[in-house]
């Protein structure tokens, strides 16, 4: 292969493919990002006065962090793949009265109110049963902790028709009426059967997991200011039926209505996003604010004053419905990162109508908060919540191929088969 790759006749071959793209692709860019330039650069794009360093806050305050990791493929047994989950929850306190910046809360006490740190979950089904759709409904039913379904889905009806709908009664006459038996349990808020890939199945029950993790931080005596989760907030819709084709969907709903009611602020922060010229509006805030300028960049959707902007006009779930994103950076050495709020909690707490030197103010000191939880040196510029949430959870290299010696030792042990548990490819030093 190698005397393949090193040769003239490739290097053609990708500079064919770079053209390409640069003909079909950048040129229509640019020619978007031309329509919005003036816009982001006067409007939407700010910076902020961060926190002195020696800063004492007259009331110190929470902020809960939720990550996770796993794996696919903890062992494969023929047709079967058993999943590994691991999530974690962190609380860390401001502490600026006490000098000890934003330490941890004691395991013992996190334990207590929220379970084992880490969380983990397993879960398994057949690849050609058929089986998918009714096992990933019993992981999801067992992980998620609220367990009633009318409950769970209204929060998503109730924001998504701004009210009209609250209760099942209101479903009546509505264009949802038709489709309330689809929505009666776990197993009928799959809509997404037939695309149930082992990738597609992970990542949901990863993100299920990080949900139920938050919700029992929401629903705990913890009662953080900020809640941040890694990720977007986005919910994949069923185009046809106008609600979310996966049960993650309407939990992320859940998680919004909750916190609402609990007076905490949601963020889902994602260090890699597919934000499109997030590295020209980058070079644009550099240019305007400063080289070593911390800033951000709201990004509006079709229902804000002047609607959205046409580089992403064509692009389905950017900005996520219901939600509202931004961009921003605390540094200059790391690529800038997307942050989403709730969009309801946004139009009540950050928004004001008609005066937009208001909202700015109400963004600043924001995003001057998010700065101070984002000052370790370790992971400077990214939530030092969010950062150890992350460590803890992450499954090394190590930690899986001793989990996998595990299953290993517990097929042994209970006299099951080991030929049956080897890897895909084991033969022939392949």
């Amino acid at each position: 292969m190698l005397d393949k790759i090193l040769t003239e006749k490739f290097r053609r071959r990708l500079k064919m493919v770079f053209t390409d793209i640069q003909n079909q692709q950048d040129r229509r860019d640019e020619q978007e990002f031309a329509k919005d330039e003036v816009r982001i650069k006067e409007r939407l794009l700010s910076t902020f006065t961060p926190y002195s360093a020696d800063i004492i806050l007259e009331d110190d305050y929470r902020i809960a962090a939720i990550d996770g990791s796993g794996t696919d493929s903890l062992m494969t047994l023929d047709d079967i793949r058993i999943h590994l989950l691991s999530t974690s929850t962190i609380v860390v306190d401001t502490n600026t009265q006490s000098e000890n910046l934003f330490s941890p809360i004691d395991r013992e006490t996190l334990e207590s109110e929220l379970g084992d740190q880490p969380q983990i979950d397993t879960h398994w089904h057949s690849g050609v049963r058929g089986d998918a759709r009714e096992k990933l409904a019993e992981t999801l039913a067992n992980i998620y902790p609220l367990k009633d379904i009318p409950s769970l889905i209204l929060p998503f009806f109730t924001d998504f028709t701004q009210g009209k709908i609250a209760s099942f009664s209101d479903f009546t006459d509505t264009e949802y009426e038709k489709h309330v038996p689809r929505l009666s349990d776990m197993e009928t808020l799959i809509s997404r059967e037939q695309l149930l890939t082992n990738p597609t199945v992970h990542e949901e029950i990863r993100k299920v997991s990080e949900y139920a993790a938050a919700r029992r931080v929401l629903t705990s005596d913890i009662c953080p200011k900020y809640l941040l989760i890694d990720g977007a907030l986005s919910v994949f819709m069923h185009f046809v039926r106008r609600y979310p084709s996966m049960p993650s969907g309407f939990m992320l709903r859940d998680l919004c209505a909750l916190a609402r009611q609990k007076n905490v602020v949601l963020c889902a922060v994602s260090k890699n996003h597919t934000i499109p010229f997030a590295h020209r509006i980058a070079g644009m805030a550099r240019e305007v604010f400063g080289e070593t300028a911390k800033w951000f960049c709201h990004l509006p959707c079709k229902d804000d004053p002047e609607g959205g902007l046409h580089i992403y006009e064509d692009r389905t779930y950017i900005p996520p419905m219901l939600a509202v994103p931004y961009l921003y950076s605390f540094s200059r050495d790391n690529r800038p990162s997307r942050i989403d709020f709730d969009r309801i909690w946004w139009l009540q707490n950050i928004f004001v109508p008609a005066d937009p030197r208001a909202t700015r103010s109400n963004e600043k000191a924001l995003f001057a908060e998010l700065e101070f939880m984002s000052r370790d040196a370790r992971w400077y510029g990214y939530p030092v919540p969010l950062a150890l949430a992350h460590v803890s959870c992450k499954l090394s290299y190590e930690d899986l191929r001793l989990a996998k010696q595990v299953c290993e030792d517990v097929r042994t042990e209970m006299g099951l088969d080991r030929r049956k548990a080897q890897d895909l490819r084991a033969d022939y030093d392949l």
